[in-house]
């Protein structure tokens, strides 16, 4: 099973991201293939088409996709940065002051090695079995956690 070099209660973290990341790909990819649904079920309704006519369908639907896809980018950027806000929030509780290598988002490497993670997690999460017993999580210290660091 691949690892991602961090504890396992983070790397639980980070399975949860990938599910949740992975659930919003699939609806992204689901309103894409409703945009060509919709351009076939509305538009593809004559035998024949002029190149003119199939030109403007298909400028149409560039358009239509161009903008989903936009949104959808947009709208993942968004979420990353809740995500980025909510470590260095719990971080800065702890006056600790996290820093990011953005170099390594684009290296191929460590991509790939996140890529061969989700998969051996998703083929391994579809082979358990609901018996599994759920381990249970303590709460995170939000407030007064420095105070017990105090003492």
């Amino acid at each position: 099973q691949a690892e991602l070099g961090v504890n396992e209660h983070h790397q639980n973290e980070v399975v949860s991201y990938m599910r949740f990341a992975r659930f919003k790909r699939g609806m992204c990819l689901k309103t894409v293939d409703s945009c060509f649904q919709d351009l076939k079920d509305s538009r593809l309704v004559e035998e024949t088409f002029t190149v003119d006519e199939v030109i403007d369908m298909l400028d149409g639907l560039q358009s239509v996709v161009h903008s989903e896809v936009e949104s959808e980018l947009i709208n993942t950027t968004y979420t990353n940065v809740l995500l980025l806000r909510q470590l260095f929030s719990q971080a800065e509780k702890w006056y600790l002051k996290l820093q990011t290598d953005v170099s390594d988002l684009e290296n191929r490497e460590l991509l790939d090695q996140v890529a061969e993670f989700e998969k051996s997690e998703y083929t391994s999460s579809n082979k358990k079995s609901t018996a599994d017993p759920i381990k249970p999580k303590l709460a995170p210290l939000n407030e007064g956690g420095s105070e017990l660091l105090n003492k």
